[in-house]
C-alpha cells in the first residue's frame, strides 16, 4: 500500500492545486466531492426565486465539482443521492408529475436537510434546499423552454420531429430524464453577480467538515497508524470520468473472493476515507495532467512535491520541447540536441537531492476492477538520469514525426515533417515490431515490458527486437512512410541492443567508414545497389520498388547469392547512368572487396546489417542535400555576378 501513501503525501503537498482548471483535465478535487457533466444551469435568487436557466452546450463548462457521498460517489447500483446537484429524478419535486419513473426526492432532500441544518450548514445550501422545497424545477424549465412534454404532459423520452430544430437538451443528452442541474446564485436586489457554487471554496470546506462529522466504521487505518473512519467502499472515475474500474475492493461476499484467507474485508486492509480519498483524487489528477494512455493502460510518474518530470513514455522531440511547448523545434541536430539536453538540465535544476519521484502504471483487470502492472519508487533525479540515458544510448535518425507549423491560407494547419536524432516511445517501438495494427492487448505489454529498460536499465527484450529487426527487412510489406519509420525504430534497438551486450559504443550513428564488420559491410552494399537504381529510375521519371528492396529479406539470409543476382540486375541502370554511376559502382566494387577473402558467403546476416544499410542511406541523402544547396549558392552567386556586369 506504499502508493496510496505516496499519493496522499502528494495531495496534501499540492493543496494550491485543488480546484484548480487547466482547460477541459480534471482538477484536483477536494475530498468527498467528485464531478459530473451537467446539462442544465439553473439561476435562483437569493430570496430563493427561480431566474432563468440554460442547457450547458460546452462539455469544458459542463464539468462540475459535486459534493458527494461514499455510496453516491462510489456505488454503481442503486447509489445513494449526491448532496447538492444531481439528476432531475433526485431533486425535482414535481418529477413523478412529469414522468411516470419512481422519484429519489425524499431521500435526497433529507441528506440536504440535514447539511443545511448541521452546524456546517453554509447561506448557498440553504438558499437551493428552500428553492427545490417548492417542488417547481421542472415546471419552470418546461415554461422557460428548456423541457418538452407531450400530450399526457410527460417528458418527452426522445425527439422525433424532423420538421423542427432538435431542442439543445436532446444533443447533450439522449434522454431529458437524464439531465444533471446545478445551481448559480444572484442577488435578489437586482445585481446580476453570480455566485458559483461549484467552486465556491467555501461550500467545499463546509461539506468536508459535515461529511468529517458524520460517524462512521471507525478502525485503525494501515496507512497512517490512526483510528479514524475507514472507508468500506473505493472510488472510480481514475483514468476518466468515464471509468468505474477500482484500485481496491472487497464487496463480493459470495464467490470465494477470499480463498479462506480472510473472513472479512476489513481483515485484508483498512483504510481511513479522508486518505483513500485524497490518494485516489491525487491519481485522478496525476492521470489527467501528466499521464501517457495506451487504451485502457495509464502510465504516469510525478513528484510528490508536484515537481516536473519528464514522460517516461514519450520520444526525445516531446521530451526536448515539454518545458517549453510553444518554442520553435530545432530542424538540426546539433540544435536539437542542445534543445533536448537544455529541457533535461531544466528538469534537474529544479530538483533537490531529496526529491522522490513515482511511476506507476495500472490497467483494466476486468471491466471492475484496475490494478497496478508497474510501481517504482526512487529520487528523482536519478530517475532523470536514466531517462537521459535511455534518450541517448536508444538513438537513430527518426523522420516519422510531424509538427505544426503555421497555417496555410485556407486556414488549415500545416505540418513539417521533423528530423531528429533520438530515441522512439515505447507505443512506437511496439508498433515498429508488431505493426501499426497489431491488438491492443500486444501493445500495451510490449510497453509494460519496456518501462524496465527505460527506468531500472534493463537490458531491450531479444525478441521485441528481432521483431522490428525482421519487419524492417521487409519493406514491400508496409507503405513507405511506416517502412521508414520501422527501419529507423529497429535501427535504433538493433544498436543499443547489440552496444549493451558488449558494454561499449561500438555501433556508431554516423556512417562508420572505418567498420570492416561482415553484417554492417553487406548492409552499405545492399543500400549502394539500391541508390544506383533509384538514381536511374529518377533520372527516367519513374517510381518503383527497386529490387534492391524486393529482395532485401532474401539477401540478409543469403547474402552472397543475392548480392551477385543484384549486381546482375543491376547492369542496365549502370549503363543507364553512364559515366555519372561510375564512382558509386567503384565504392561498391571495394566494399565488397573487403570481403571476398574473409566473409563473402552465404552465412545470414544478424540485425547490425541494418545499422550499415541505414547509415548508407542517410549518408547518400545529405550528399544529395548538401548537393542541392550548393548548386543553389553557386546559381545565387552567378545572377549576382550578371547584375553586377550590368551596372
Amino acid at each position: 500500500m506504499s502508493w496510496v501513501q505516496k499519493l496522499s503525501q502528494t495531495y496534501d503537498n499540492c493543496q494550491s492545486e485543488v480546484g484548480v482548471f487547466y482547460g477541459n483535465k480534471t482538477p484536483l478535487l477536494p475530498i468527498y466531492h467528485s464531478t459530473q457533466q451537467a446539462h442544465i444551469e439553473v439561476v435562483i435568487d437569493t430570496d430563493s426565486n427561480y431566474r432563468r436557466a440554460s442547457v450547458i452546450n460546452d462539455k469544458n463548462e459542463a464539468t462540475t465539482i459535486i459534493p458527494c457521498t461514499e455510496s453516491s460517489a462510489w456505488v454503481a447500483n442503486g447509489r445513494d443521492p449526491h448532496l447538492l446537484f444531481d439528476k432531475l429524478k433526485y431533486i425535482a419535486g414535481d418529477y413523478e408529475q412529469y414522468t411516470i419513473e419512481k422519484s429519489e426526492f425524499d431521500k435526497y432532500i433529507k441528506n440536504l436537510e440535514d447539511w443545511s441544518n448541521s452546524e456546517f450548514g453554509h447561506p448557498i445550501v440553504k438558499i437551493i434546499l428552500k428553492y427545490l422545497q417548492r417542488k417547481s424545477l421542472i415546471a419552470n424549465l418546461i415554461h422557460d423552454g428548456l423541457l418538452f412534454v407531450d400530450e399526457n404532459n410527460l417528458l418527452i423520452n426522445e425527439w422525433k420531429s424532423k420538421d423542427i430544430e432538435t431542442p439543445l437538451i436532446f444533443k447533450v443528452t439522449p434522454k431529458q430524464t437524464d439531465a444533471f442541474v446545478r445551481f448559480s446564485i444572484i442577488s435578489s436586489e437586482g445585481a446580476d453577480s453570480l455566485n458559483i457554487p461549484w467552486r465556491d471554496h467555501s461550500i467545499w470546506e463546509s461539506h468536508i467538515k459535515y461529511q468529517d462529522s458524520i460517524k462512521g466504521n471507525n478502525d485503525y487505518c494501515y496507512i497512517t497508524g490512526d483510528y479514524v473512519p475507514v472507508s468500506r467502499l473505493s472510488p472510480k472515475k481514475i483514468r476518466n470520468t468515464g471509468d468505474g474500474a477500482k484500485l481496491i475492493s472487497g464487496n463480493d461476499s459470495s464467490n470465494f473472493t477470499f480463498r479462506g484467507r480472510f473472513s472479512t474485508p476489513n481483515e485484508a486492509f483498512n483504510i481511513g476515507r479522508e486518505t483513500t480519498e485524497k490518494a485516489h483524487d491525487a491519481l485522478r489528477w496525476l492521470i489527467a495532467k501528466q499521464g501517457t494512455h495506451n487504451d485502457s493502460q495509464a502510465i504516469v510518474a510525478w513528484g510528490t512535491n508536484n515537481e516536473k518530470l519528464p514522460s517516461i513514455c514519450a520520444d526525445s522531440l516531446t521530451v526536448a520541447s515539454s518545458l517549453e511547448p510553444d518554442q520553435d523545434i530545432a530542424f538540426t541536430n546539433e540544435f536539437f540536441a542542445e534543445q533536448f539536453n537544455r529541457a533535461i538540465n531544466g528538469y534537474k535544476s529544479n530538483l533537490k537531492d531529496y526529491n522522490q519521484a513515482i511511476i506507476m502504471g495500472v490497467d483494466s483487470a476486468t471491466t471492475g476492477r484496475l490494478s497496478i502492472f508497474y510501481y517504482r519508487e526512487m529520487f528523482a533525479l536519478d530517475l532523470i538520469s536514466r531517462i537521459e540515458k535511455w534518450h541517448k544510448k536508444c538513438t537513430w535518425k527518426l523522420e516519422y514525426r510531424k509538427v505544426k507549423n503555421g497555417v496555410d491560407d485556407k486556414g488549415k494547419d500545416k505540418y513539417d515533417r521533423v528530423t531528429f536524432i533520438g530515441a522512439p516511445s515505447p507505443k512506437d517501438i511496439a508498433e515498429a515490431a508488431f505493426g501499426i495494427n497489431a491488438k491492443d492487448s500486444l501493445k500495451k505489454s510490449i510497453i509494460e515490458r519496456l518501462l524496465p529498460c527505460i527506468v531500472d536499465g534493463v537490458h531491450i527484450p531479444v525478441d521485441i527486437m528481432k521483431n522490428a529487426a525482421r519487419r524492417a527487412s521487409n519493406p514491400l510489406s508496409m507503405d513507405d512512410w511506416e517502412y521508414n519509420k520501422t527501419l529507423s525504430i529497429a535501427c535504433a534497438l538493433v544498436r543499443k541492443y547489440y552496444n549493451d551486450k558488449i558494454n561499449k559504443e561500438e555501433w556508431k550513428l554516423a556512417l562508420d567508414f572505418e567498420n570492416n564488420d561482415r553484417n554492417y559491410l553487406f548492409g552499405r552494399i545492399l543500400a549502394y545497389m539500391r541508390d544506383i537504381e533509384e538514381s536511374a529510375l529518377y533520372q527516367a521519371n519513374e517510381s518503383r520498388y527497386t529490387n534492391a528492396e524486393k529482395l532485401q529479406n532474401a539477401f540478409s539470409q543469403y547474402p552472397a547469392k543475392y548480392c551477385n543476382i543484384l549486381y546482375k540486375q543491376l547492369r542496365p541502370y549502370l549503363n543507364r547512368l553512364g559515366r555519372k554511376a561510375d564512382f558509386r559502382e567503384s565504392e561498391m566494387m571495394s566494399l565488397i572487396s573487403k570481403l571476398e577473402n574473409n566473409g563473402f558467403n552465404n552465412t545470414s546476416l544478424n540485425e547490425t546489417f541494418l545499422l550499415g544499410y541505414s547509415s548508407q542511406m542517410n549518408y547518400f541523402r545529405e550528399q544529395r542535400m548538401n548537393n542541392k544547396k550548393e548548386s543553389i549558392v553557386n546559381k545565387t552567386n552567378i545572377n549576382d555576378e550578371g547584375d553586377n556586369d550590368n551596372e
